[in-house]
């Protein structure tokens, strides 16, 4: 029997390794690698937070210890990570603390369901707790965006343009130029009935970025027409978000020329890659499939799925967006190359009984 478990965990482990070694040997990770950028600071506190996230969710049992390891990853990953994504990335902070608070719920429902505090579950309640408030104090230091042009701020909203069209006297023929004019501002916005101002201004940024990156120019630019004036198109944008977040470079990519001939190698290179990604995604499916009842997998996907969609909107350059997505994304083909590892070595040892006793 203790052989059976050991065997178990020595499969376990081989598949959590090679799933691993594609995160980092994975040849698209040379995005952010090969360059001067803080995207690896970036990554690996994405990922302690994820790990320290992942860790409210263990088993609460009263009888079960308290391992070291267990303390320092929920007092530690998380609250480190969040450091050093605001050293990296100080606006990324708000969307962590977000994301903290929408974990709370969970959190919440499996301690009622548990029926109270107990042994880890009270550690972990501290500890989230602490998260929180370390991330609203970071959050508190990030500078609001705003426009270059102050006389951007009537643009906003349709409301603010008819009033100043009204206060100056205007005919209707020139209050309809101005209009006109204002509408084909880069950064003209549509103001939503339908948020509080606070979720608006979050739009507001999301659009400015998202044009701010066009400006850059590229050859992997995607869907320039879509200009984002105001949140109804945004949030009407998210199902082609998600598929240029998941599925990029599509076919189109993976030929033609690029800026550099390094580049247009690189492309020839992908499409292959790509695909065998592909494939990891069908397992990264049938994983949490097979997994669907733990609750850690569905935390560990939303987290992802969040870092992936956001970045997805805001950056149409899909050469940025696979170097912005990457720890989010990797994590998630690591899951997928985990599974298809831990299922083939499952499927040999299981014809091997068999072989041997023919």
């Amino acid at each position: 029997m203790r052989s059976d478990v050991h065997s178990e965990k020595v499969l376990f482990r081989l598949a959590a390794a090679l799933g691993a070694l594609v995160f980092v040997l994975n040849p698209a990770s040379l995005e952010w690698v090969a360059q001067i950028h803080r995207d690896g600071v970036f990554i690996l506190g994405n990922l302690l937070f994820i790990l320290g996230v992942l860790g409210l969710f263990e088993n609460s049992r009263a009888e079960i210890p308290l391992e070291p390891w267990y303390c320092i990853k929920l007092l530690l990953a998380p609250i480190i990570g969040t450091l050093l994504v605001w050293m990296a990335r100080p606006y990324w902070v708000q969307i962590m603390l977000l994301s903290s608070l929408l974990v709370s719920i969970p959190f919440a429902l499996s301690i009622r369901i548990r029926k109270g505090f107990h042994g880890r579950r009270l550690i972990a309640a501290v500890m989230l707790g602490v998260l929180i408030s370390v991330q609203f104090c970071l959050a508190r230091y990030h500078t609001p965006f705003e426009p270059a042009d102050v006389a951007l701020q009537s643009a906003i909203s349709e409301e603010g343009t008819s009033r100043g069209a009204t206060l100056r006297g205007g005919t209707s023929g020139e209050s309809t130029s101005q209009e006109v004019a204002r509408e084909g501002h880069p950064y003209f916005w549509r103001q939503s009935s339908w948020l509080p101002g606070a979720i608006e201004e979050r739009f507001f940024r999301m659009a400015i970025a998202r044009r701010a990156a066009m400006t850059q120019g590229g050859n992997t630019l995607v869907d320039t027409d879509r200009r984002f004036n105001s949140a109804g198109e945004i949030v009407c944008y998210i199902p082609r978000a998600l598929q240029l977040g998941l599925f990029s470079p599509l076919p189109e990519l993976w030929g033609g020329q690029a800026s550099t001939p390094a580049m247009t190698l690189a492309r020839k290179v992908m499409g292959p890659i790509t695909i065998g990604l592909y494939v990891c995604l069908l397992g990264l499916v049938l994983g949490v499939y097979q997994l669907r009842r733990n609750i850690s997998v569905w935390m560990m996907l939303g987290l992802c799925f969040i870092g992936i969609l956001l970045f997805a909107l805001a950056y149409p350059n899909i050469g940025t967006l696979m170097r912005y997505r990457y720890g989010f994304y990797m994590l998630l083909i690591s899951f997928g190359v985990a599974f298809w590892t831990n299922f083939l070595l499952h499927s040999s040892r299981a014809e091997s009984p068999q072989q041997s006793r023919t």
